[in-house]
């Protein structure tokens, strides 16, 4: 069934939910290892990866949420 939506709807729903999902399972993953053997290079390698992709989506949504406020604010009240 994904192969029937067109190619921009599969890049917004991977970029939305794939990705945001894989960095709550890098992160879930990385406190399983460090509660089972304590700080490793594997998870701090998985909470960088969260991070990183944590701060960009982060970026993303200040920039639509700017985007949307400079869109309406020459609206009179």
């Amino acid at each position: 069934m994904f192969a029937f939506f067109s190619r921009r709807l599969r890049t917004w729903l991977l970029l939305t939910v794939a990705v945001p999902a894989v960095a709550v399972a890098a992160r879930a993953l990385a406190r399983r290892i460090e509660k089972r053997n304590g700080s490793t290079k594997v998870s701090r390698a998985l909470i960088s990866v969260s991070n990183l992709i944590g701060r960009r989506s982060e970026k993303g949504r200040e920039a639509s949420a700017e985007a949307h406020s400079s869109k309406f604010s020459h609206r009179r009240h």
